[in-house]
């Protein structure tokens, strides 16, 4: 969810909207390349995930797909979100494959500030935000690329977003 970061992948990103889906959640399950996990959102009865609908030109998705791993560990479908006034949208999401799970890895602090500050950002409820907050993560020890992330951002007072709802311009 982190602008900073979502703007250097898809450079005409336009914010739409806060939004929810009912019954998912918001999990660090999807093994990532470089071994740690990334988010993925889950079906669980009684809950919610929070993001943020982008509008983007469609000429930049293909970008977004790569940068996202869409085609390896991700797919694509499209959900119905609500926003705060209660308005349906459907929207694009990366969801991670059966095969590509471990519920075991945790991802990294800089990926985690990139979620957290994200939420912030885009002002989030403050519960979730403390949900996110609350998600276990280990520190990278590839110190180059550790320090080349947690810059990403850093210039707003560390805020970060990466909840993956995506909506093209048509």
């Amino acid at each position: 969810m982190n602008i900073e970061r979502l703007k250097q992948r898809v450079p005409s990103a336009k914010k739409l909207a806060n939004a929810y889906l009912k019954n998912y959640s918001l999990v660090c399950n999807k093994i990532s390349v470089d071994g740690s996990s990334k988010a993925n959102i889950i079906q669980v009865e009684n809950d919610v995930v929070w993001g943020v609908l982008f509008e983007i030109n469609d000429t930049e998705k293909y970008n977004l797909d790569r940068a996202e791993g869409l085609g390896n560990g991700y797919n694509e479908t499209t959900l119905t979100f609500i926003d705060q006034n209660d308005i349906s949208h459907q929207a694009q999401v990366y969801i991670a494959d059966n095969n590509s799970l471990n519920n075991s890895l945790q991802p990294y602090d800089w990926y985690m500030k990139f979620i957290t500050s994200g939420a912030k950002q885009n002002q989030l409820p403050d519960d979730y935000i403390e949900k996110v907050n609350a998600i276990n993560f280990i520190i990278d020890k590839n110190v180059e690329r550790r320090e080349r992330n947690l810059e990403i951002g850093k210039d707003t007072h560390n805020l970060n977003q990466e909840s993956g709802i995506i909506r093209t311009e048509r």
